[in-house]
């Protein structure tokens, strides 16, 4: 089996990661040469897929197209070309259309009677202001007040024409992703998210630590959603659980996310590349039974200046020469750029265990084995501004 990903950043380290992982083939494409997934695949492919004429004749030679870009003109190509080739193209563009937009998102929800954040002006503060058509943590504000609120929409208008601005929930964060075919859904396993100062996700685990009501309700709300969007693909929804138990949709990702479906291959044996390759290919609905195996927890650091520092999926985003290592420094694996002679870089750690309890021990036993290799003093583990 032979899978062709077009885009070599956070999405195309997940894409390309998870394909090896089910012993596809892998093919990458993306017009920078530098991308993170570039080494990480079996071809690489440095091009622009809306101007070399060559992109009709390797897509061709592939069993399967995996888009890990958000650029909506590139989406609409390949699944224009893919028609035409006749090669499965693994993503629901009229779907993703909804969910890369939060405003639609949010009119979506209004429409199904789905729980989300107030939106200001119905809501006290803090609050958060993030743009409407920007992914991860770009440009994510908390404002405490109305001049700050007018300062970060200030800033935010040279970023996003379109802006929400939502009351702030202090809870656990949630991840669950959806696979489904034509709105008939299949919720996988909920994982849960912490995040930097930043509010870009830093750390992800599972199981995760909420109870049975909430996790059924989640559940309930996420097949609901796709089944409002008519769903044929994969579909990550993320919420913020209020005080009253409930999970609040705070965005929707009609596409293969980052981060979460590796903690949740490494908890359940769950392979959401291999799932989509299965469904797109025959036509049905996979059959899977979700039961984790695994404690997971998988988090970001950066090394430089002396310190080891735990930060969101932005320091894995501009990040070169990626390598994946088993047994490194004592975690399972590792997606890093570190060396023996490079005392600065980049890496995100994956550890199992039998409980989380004793995968934290196994996480900062291995952290401190890396403080003595680099030599490093200083441990950083920021959190959210204002939290």
């Amino acid at each position: 089996m032979k899978i062709c990903v077009v885009g070599g950043r956070l999405q195309g380290v997940e894409a390309v990661y998870l394909a090896k992982k089910a012993g596809y083939e892998v093919v990458l494409i993306d017009k920078d040469p530098n991308v993170p997934a570039a080494l990480l695949a079996d071809e690489f492919y440095a091009l622009d897929v809306l101007k070399d004429n060559s992109i009709s004749k390797i897509l061709s030679l592939t069993d399967a197209i995996l888009p890990a870009t958000e650029n909506k003109r590139t989406l609409s190509f390949l699944e224009r070309l893919s028609s035409q080739i006749g090669v499965p193209y693994m993503q629901d563009n009229s779907a993703f259309w909804i969910s890369s937009d939060k405003i639609k998102s949010m009119e979506f929800f209004k429409f199904l009677n789905i729980p989300y954040p107030k939106p200001w002006p119905n809501s006290d503060f803090p609050l958060i202001v993030k743009p409407a058509n920007k992914s991860g943590s770009t440009g994510i504000h908390r404002v405490e007040n109305r001049e700050q609120l007018e300062e970060a929409l200030k800033e935010l208008s040279s970023i996003d024409e379109n802006v929400v601005v939502q009351e702030f929930i202090n809870g656990p964060a949630l991840s669950l992703e959806v696979i489904a075919l034509d709105g008939n859904p299949l919720p996988i396993q909920i994982t849960q998210l912490e995040f930097d100062e930043i509010y870009g996700c830093k750390r992800v685990f599972a199981p995760d630590l909420v109870n049975d009501n909430v996790k059924e309700s989640l559940f309930k709300i996420s097949k609901k959603i796709a089944r409002g969007l008519k769903l044929r693909g994969l579909m990550d929804v993320q919420a913020i659980v209020d005080s009253n138990d409930v999970p609040l949709i705070i965005e929707i990702n009609a596409r293969l996310p980052s981060q979460t479906p590796t903690v949740v291959y490494h908890s359940s044996g769950i392979n959401m590349v291999s799932l989509l390759v299965e469904m797109f290919i025959s036509n049905k609905m996979p059959h899977i039974v979700v039961e984790p195996k695994n404690s997971v927890i998988y988090q970001h650091i950066k090394v430089d200046d002396n310190s080891i520092t735990i930060m969101g999926e932005h320091i894995m985003s501009e990040a070169r020469n990626l390598r994946i290592e088993k047994n490194f420094f004592g975690v399972d694996e590792a997606i890093t750029n570190l060396g023996a002679n490079k005392s600065e870089g980049v890496a995100t750690l994956i550890v199992k265990a039998s409980s989380l309890q004793e995968a934290k021990m196994k996480l900062m036993q291995a952290l401190e084995k890396l403080m003595a290799e680099y030599n490093l003093t200083k441990f950083l583990d920021s959190s959210p501004r204002g939290v």
